[in-house]
């Protein structure tokens, strides 16, 4: 009976270590990614002086380079997203909007 006992805890330990490797990536890409959208919302608010209430989206992305951006669409431009991410230094960055037809002039280029 102990050692029915004993190989129940050891399977119990190995599931739980296995659910803990597998869900540590998600839970780190998650946190990150709330982290930067937190960032990019205070950027915005407080240095570059754009209302609450004109930022219609913040979105966090994953991609290949870079790695981790967020996303920004703006009220009065729900037509164009703009891409946000943080430089080593832990500045924010604009990395430029979507595309539009040659001339469109953006609202919300930084330069």
């Amino acid at each position: 009976m102990e050692e029915v006992t004993k190989m129940k805890k050891r399977e119990i330990i190995i599931f739980l270590l296995v659910i803990a490797l597998i869900s540590t990536p998600f839970i780190y890409i998650k946190t990150t990614l709330i982290s930067l959208e937190n960032k990019v919302h205070n950027y915005l608010v407080m240095e570059k002086g754009i209302e609450n209430s004109n930022i219609s989206s913040i979105k966090g992305l994953v991609g290949k380079a870079p790695l981790f951006a967020v996303e920004v669409v703006f009220t009065d431009e729900t037509d164009v997203r703009y891409l946000y991410r943080e430089i080593e230094s832990g500045e924010i960055i604009q990395l430029g909007p979507s595309l539009k037809p040659e001339g469109y002039r953006y609202k919300h280029m930084e330069s």
